[in-house]
């Protein structure tokens, strides 16, 4: 008899010693990942790192939000049949990823780790699509072979909350890699998060040719479809009141306020930030409130100059033909349809004719001016008052003349 839980058979030990040697040789899931995250960094990026902690575990929806975090660099990533998992990789890994690819070496970690942005993930996802592309062809097991084909950058992520309105699976696989990057400059995780898949589709074997088998997994919209389907909270403003804190504190349910002139029925539309994102009006549509987004003319955003944009400007006419001779006449704006005819003008000949000026033979000599009245017929003018007597002007200076 042997201990408990042990071959008690010289076949089961023997069964039991080649199994082990079978998976001593095989490649596993987290071995076909130390593997491959260390090809893939020296071959793209020149880099020396190794994998020197891996932890696959199967966990539920909840499990799978659990390991999201806010303050490292998370992205969505997109597999075959329209799976979506996520990735996400520790500030201290980004920076090392990202020291490589510019400065071509990786410096210690100095300081507060900072914020992650769309061009972190952008210079990371790279790396992201090699791993998974190289893992998938080194692991032995069609499962997951399956479970990792296909699986490429998605889009990045700067929110836990809007990562979790994404993966949607009811069980994940999280992978966790805990990288060395340049021979103990730099340390940090890697958090793969898989969906699992479903029992059909785990075992159908693959023989090199993954099409039938992922087919039978549910199917999901792209990540074009599935962030347009995300919620957006926006806020309809109506107007901005200023109200002193002492009246706020004594508004009760029923009070009405004021609003000034000529806010309504005019809206703006803002983000959770407080950024301006339109203008609208608000009205009614079937019984129900609605809002008329206010839409920018077209040709405000895009500037028409070429000829064929020249349709939706509704410009008149320009005729550019050019005169016998080679030269060129000004352009000449047709005629508008809805102007008026303009009237005949009067012929000359029915005009009166015209008055002819005196001859004169002589004109030294002026015309003889008509006799004019007797001066004697006007009315006598009263005397005027005598003026006083005025000051001398002793105190003027004398003005010499010259």
């Amino acid at each position: 008899m042997t201990a408990a839980g042990q071959p008690t058979s010289i076949l089961q030990r023997k069964t039991a010693q080649g199994k082990e040697r079978h998976q001593a040789r095989s490649v596993t899931l987290a071995k076909a990942m130390r593997i491959s995250v260390a090809k893939v960094a020296r071959d793209d990026l020149d880099l020396a790192l190794q994998a020197i902690g891996i932890v696959v575990e199967d966990v539920d929806h909840e499990g799978a939000l659990a390991q999201l975090n806010e303050g490292s660099l998370m992205c969505l990533m997109q597999g075959a049949g329209g799976r979506m998992g996520a990735a996400q990789l520790d500030p201290g890994v980004v920076d090392g990823l990202i020291q490589q690819q510019t400065m071509g070496r990786v410096l210690p970690q100095n300081g507060a780790a900072r914020l992650m942005t769309a061009t972190d993930a952008a210079m990371c996802a790279g790396l992201l699509d090699a791993l998974f592309e190289r893992a998938a062809q080194t692991v032995e097991d069609d499962a997951d072979r399956l479970l990792l084909r296909g699986f490429s950058f998605g889009a990045h992520v700067g929110e836990a909350r809007l990562a979790a309105l994404a993966l949607e699976a009811p069980d994940y696989r999280v992978i966790r890699l805990t990288v060395d990057l340049a021979k103990g400059t730099r340390q940090g995780d890697v958090t793969l998060i898989v969906p699992a898949l479903p029992e059909a589709a785990a075992n159908v074997p693959t023989d090199g040719n993954v099409t039938d088998a992922s087919s039978e997994a549910p199917r999901a919209e792209n990540l074009t479809d599935v962030v347009m389907h995300l919620e957006a909270d926006l806020t309809v403003e109506l107007c901005q009141i200023r109200v002193p804190l002492e009246g706020l504190g004594k508004l009760k349910a029923g009070d009405q306020i004021a609003l000034p002139l000529g806010t309504f029925p005019n809206v703006r539309i803002k983000a959770q930030s407080g950024k301006c994102l339109g203008t609208g009006v608000l009205g009614q549509l079937n019984g129900l409130r609605a809002l008329q987004l206010d839409h920018a003319p077209h040709h405000d955003l895009h500037p028409q100059r070429r000829a064929d944009d020249a349709e939706g400007l509704e410009l008149p006419v320009v005729d550019q033909s050019a005169e016998e001779g080679g030269a060129s006449t000004p352009p000449m704006i047709e005629e508008s349809p809805q102007a008026a005819p303009l009237p005949d003008m009067t012929s000359l000949d029915a005009l009166p004719p015209a008055v002819e000026a005196p001859e004169s033979d002589d004109l030294s000599e002026p015309p003889a001016l008509p006799d004019l009245p007797p001066l004697s017929d006007l009315p006598d003018l009263p005397d005027l008052d005598s003026l006083p007597d005025l000051a001398d002007l002793d105190m003027l200076p004398d003005l010499k003349a010259g």
